[in-house]
């Protein structure tokens, strides 16, 4: 499989029905620090048409004893996307979960070393809540689109203020800037 036409083809699947997805240059910056961390277990909330999660696998499929658990809320996205894991052979090691990410999120006994938020953005807060205690020491948390919508993620940047939790905003392209947090 030729993975550069096949995201390609995803991309205009996206824009031609209107699925929000991750940029190119987002996927791009995702991937190698998935790879610079060494990334082994990824846990995505917002899994859309499969197009993040599709190359968190591309990325990871070099390594041996990964895997990628992602939650949707959508029936018709996560069935978009469990097509689009088949098509790009990476489903064997993807769990994907269809239903709300606030009653998936507190079943999870695994630990993580990478999770990204993207996301319902009013529930922002709640996401990192729940996640925190399932991300392993110095694990990143990557949450998308935190400029663009802002407004609705205040109870995020209060509650990381409150708590004292450090992150960086790191511009990504025009409109799509990520807070990174190292725990």
């Amino acid at each position: 499989m030729q993975e550069d036409k096949f995201l390609s083809e995803l991309k205009e699947y996206w824009i031609k029905n209107d699925i929000p997805n991750i940029s190119f240059t987002n996927a791009r910056f995702l991937r190698d620090l998935v790879k610079i961390k060494k990334t082994k277990n990824i846990l995505e909330i917002g899994t859309a048409n499969g197009f993040s999660t599709i190359n968190f696998a591309f990325e990871l499929k070099k390594l041996w004893n990964w895997t990628i658990t992602t939650i949707e809320f959508s029936p018709n996205s996560h069935n978009d996307a469990l097509n689009n894991f088949e098509k790009a052979w990476v489903s064997f090691l993807i769990k994907p979960f269809l239903w709300n990410a606030l009653d998936i999120i507190p079943t999870l006994n695994e630990k993580y070393d990478f999770v990204f938020i993207d996301w319902m953005k009013k529930r922002s807060k709640d996401f990192l809540q729940l996640v925190w205690d399932k991300v392993e020491d110095w694990g990143v948390i990557v949450i998308d689109d935190v400029i663009k919508f802002k407004e609705k993620m205040l109870s995020l940047y209060e509650y990381i203020e409150e708590n004292k939790i450090s992150y960086n905003v790191i511009p990504i392209d025009e409109d799509d800037w990520v807070m990174m947090i190292i725990k």
